[in-house]
């Protein structure tokens, strides 16, 4: 059977809980964790369609990979993903910000960070010549609005480093700066698991210090290309995960609310 495109999910929960939403977690725990998202996948493939390339691939694995290149040009890291690069110089705290009740994307600071203008002008305070890593780019539109605004500042971007890309967005991103990705892939869809998971999700505007997001299962259709007849199974599977992971995390002690707050979506679907 013909692939008609790769369906990429990054396996990230517990580097999500660790280097996103400062759990620390021991061994143990961790290989629950990863226990749970094998499970998950396994439940979770058979909703997609068969001649899509189904992949998954460690955090880890990108991780170690992704901080030993962005080290070999000797050149300050900027990073816009704390989840994949533990080691950069300064994190750009920075990410798309979805409108609950219309669904409009802006580019917005993640929750309790300064403006964005405030993190560009600290970082050009600091550094004229920079590497920029984030984990990936599905259409490179996002890279290069970022690339422009650290760009207005006179920061020279040697190079911009990530995990995942089409090519047709790492050619995008060539026009403007060198950009070397670890792995390409032709996307029928890339998602992280910490998403179908709900531990994370698109983050909305708040007006609060306290995270608050909405979860995939609220839209699998369109942000997780799930087909119409399977959305309601994957959206239960996803909330059934959710709960075990939490139950998990409550077991051993932690404070699941720091998670965050889940809202509804009320978009178009």
């Amino acid at each position: 059977m013909l692939s008609v495109g790769t369906y990429l999910i990054s396996k990230d929960i517990a580097e999500t809980l660790e280097r996103k939403l400062d759990f620390s977690l021991d061994q143990k725990i961790k290989t629950e964790i990863k226990i749970l998202e094998d499970e998950f996948l396994t439940k979770f493939w058979p909703y997609i369609p068969q001649d899509i390339n189904q992949v998954s691939v460690n955090c880890q694995d990108i991780s170690t990979t992704l901080e030993y290149l962005t080290k070999r040009n000797n050149l300050p890291v900027i990073s816009l993903d704390r989840v994949y690069i533990t080691n950069a110089n300064a994190y750009l705290e920075v990410t798309r910000q979805t409108n609950p009740k219309t669904g409009i994307i802006t580019l917005a600071p993640r929750p309790n960070t300064p403006p964005l203008e405030c993190q560009i002008s600290k970082i050009a305070s600091q550094y004229e010549k920079i590497i920029l890593a984030d984990v990936g780019a599905f259409g490179g539109d996002t890279i290069l609005e970022i690339v422009s605004k650290l760009s207005q500042e006179k920061i020279v971007i040697k190079e911009i480093y990530l995990g995942f890309s089409t090519q047709e967005a790492t050619n995008k991103i060539k026009q403007i700066t060198p950009c070397t990705p670890i792995q390409t892939y032709n996307f029928y869809e890339w998602i992280e698991l910490r998403d179908l998971f709900g531990i994370d999700g698109r983050q909305v505007e708040s007006k609060t210090k306290e995270k608050t997001y909405i979860p995939y299962w609220e839209n699998l259709g369109n942000w997780a290309s799930i087909p119409q007849k399977n959305i309601e199974p994957v959206s239960q599977l996803c909330k059934q995960y959710y709960h075990l992971l939490v139950q998990k995390l409550i077991n051993n002690g932690f404070n699941a609310s720091t998670i965050g707050t889940q809202v509804p979506y009320n978009g178009e679907k």
